[in-house]
């Protein structure tokens, strides 16, 4: 499953429903994850797909997600009221 081949091979009736959805990337400048998540952020902005993008002091580490969960979290609750 590579988001990339997803969001290229898309129909104009799926890419509608990509970018229909809340998207939330956050990545510790130390996590083996920034590459992909950097390129995943390249492909949704070149794709006008909406998206929140952060990068934070950190890495892969529980201490980093103690610190962002609270962030996610009103991230997500916006999604079940209208703003």
């Amino acid at each position: 499953h590579s988001i990339e081949a997803i969001v290229k091979n898309a129909s104009d009736e799926e890419l509608k429903a990509i970018k229909n959805i809340r998207w939330y990337i956050s990545c510790g400048d130390d996590d083996f994850l920034y590459e992909g998540n950097s390129m995943m952020h390249i492909l949704f902005h070149k794709n006008k797909i909406p998206h929140e993008y952060r990068v934070k002091d950190g890495a892969h580490t529980w201490s980093y997600w103690r610190m962002e969960l609270p962030l996610v979290m009103e991230f997500v609750s916006k999604s079940f009221t209208q703003y």
